[in-house]
């Protein structure tokens, strides 16, 4: 009898400059062993990243492809044993996907058997007590500062190049802590303008932010609204679930 088939699923890191290809190497130990890297910059101000100790804003990206109960896998162990394993300061997040081409997807379509040990668990509200020490009570009583299973949302702007820390202020007014910016370039600029009856600036900067769930709506719904497609800032907004998130 064969055994079932699972979807792939997709992990985003996002560590200090210099410090993707140490990730890279420790999550192909851990079986993860398909990744893209990028660069971005960070949105941290100076008096943070000196709170931090952090000397620049320069960051490593690392998009990583696997099956998805090695995702769940490595997400839980990044949070527990094998938290610190990297010298770096950052977080990661994994996102599921509806889509793949085929010759990828059947790659990490294999059959899973039995598992010889018990599967850890997934991450849950209890286990990140350990990642996020959370504040004294008067009561002595700790709770967790944060939780990590579909509980946050991945915000992605795409905004017009002078507009980031505009758009940003917007969105930190509401409750977002800080993002990574990534520099792109808009195609498809003919078809909007005809479309819309607006001309689209093509150099853009894609602003990526994790929020808490119920901060979704307002954040997007503020951006829009204030820098949308007919503002100069053009900013076009999407967002997509988190199903987990922690730091490294």
């Amino acid at each position: 009898m064969e055994g079932k088939t699972e979807r792939p699923k997709l992990l985003v890191s996002i560590v200090e400059r210099r410090r993707g290809k140490d990730m890279i190497k420790l999550y192909d130990r851990e079986g993860v062993t398909f990744h893209y890297q990028t660069v971005g910059r960070g949105t941290a101000t100076s008096e943070i990243m000196d709170i931090l100790g952090l000397e620049s804003r320069d960051k490593d990206i690392v998009l990583s492809l696997a099956a998805a109960s090695l995702i769940d896998q490595l997400a839980y162990r990044m949070s527990n044993e094998l938290r610190g394993s990297v010298d770096t300061k950052g977080i990661f997040f994994d996102l599921p996907l509806t889509g793949m081409s085929n010759m990828i997807a059947a790659a990490f379509s294999i059959p899973l058997k039995a598992p010889e040990k018990e599967p850890a668990p997934r991450l849950t509200e209890a286990l990140l007590e350990k990642a996020f020490p959370a504040r004294q009570e008067d009561t002595g009583k700790e709770e967790p500062s944060m939780s990590s299973e579909n509980k946050h949302t991945l915000i992605l702007i795409s905004v017009n190049q002078g507009y980031t820390e505009t758009v940003l202020k917007t969105a930190r007014s509401l409750g977002a802590r800080g993002g990574t910016i990534l520099r792109a370039r808009w195609s498809g600029v003919k078809a909007l303008e005809t479309y819309h009856g607006i001309s689209l600036q093509t150099e853009k900067e894609i602003i990526a932010i994790i929020v808490p769930n119920d901060l979704r709506n307002r954040i997007m719904d503020a951006v829009n609204e204030k820098h949308g497609l007919k503002t100069e800032a053009q900013a076009i907004v999407c967002s997509m679930k988190v199903d987990h998130f922690a730091p490294i």
